[in-house]
């Protein structure tokens, strides 16, 4: 066997070099990939501005954290606004008509002011020729402890059974000051504009 190497010597020689050459291309592909790998790395750890990843998740944390901090401040003002928008005028309706026989043009009127929870007032004026008198009575849960005349439970009714503007209001429609609405079981008078309804 000895003898068949040496007669093979050159070959043997030429495959081992080959062999070399081979591994020699392997570890320069290994340290290539290597290379490049690193660089990613620190193209990953340095960033583009020259920040690490880890002061980068660091920033991203403090901007969490604000972000957090500012939902909190918004739901406490939703909280806030919510609460002041319910005590404020958002039910309002006005109901005219003649007071007198023999007086015309619906001078008199009736108009209820009332909060979200039925808490508000209705104020009256009374116009005749000579004098012209004026009510105010204190609306606690949509019903009053003073006697109120037909005209001015007619507009608490119209008053509480409006939907406020915000809820109104869909979008691409323009809310008007004054709308004018039918009260349900009246007629179609009820939604014309000179029986002296408005709601609010």
């Amino acid at each position: 066997m000895f003898d068949a190497m040496k007669d093979n010597a050159g070959a043997l020689i030429a495959f081992l070099f080959i062999v070399d050459l081979l591994l020699v291309a392997a570890v320069f592909v290994l340290f290539r990939q290597l290379s490049l790998l690193r660089r990613n790395i620190n193209i990953l750890k340095r960033g583009a501005d020259g920040s690490t990843l880890l002061d980068k998740v660091s920033g991203h944390t403090v901007q969490i954290e604000e972000l957090y901090r500012k939902l909190d401040e918004q739901a406490a003002q939703k909280d806030y606004l919510t609460e002041v928008l319910a005590g404020s005028l958002q039910r309002v309706a006005v109901v005219r008509y003649d007071a007198f026989e023999d007086m015309g043009g619906k001078l008199s009127f009736s108009i209820a002011m009332m909060d979200e929870n039925g808490d508000g007032v209705v104020i009256t004026s009374i116009y005749a020729r000579d004098e012209n008198r004026s009510y105010a009575k204190a609306i606690r849960a949509g019903s009053s402890t003073h006697v109120l005349s037909r005209e001015e439970e007619e507009a608490v009714h119209r008053a509480l059974h409006a939907k406020p503007p915000l809820i109104r209001t869909r979008k691409g429609q323009t809310s008007r000051l004054f709308d004018i609405q039918q009260t349900e079981g009246e007629g179609e008078a009820s939604a014309r504009e000179d029986d002296g309804s408005w709601v609010m």
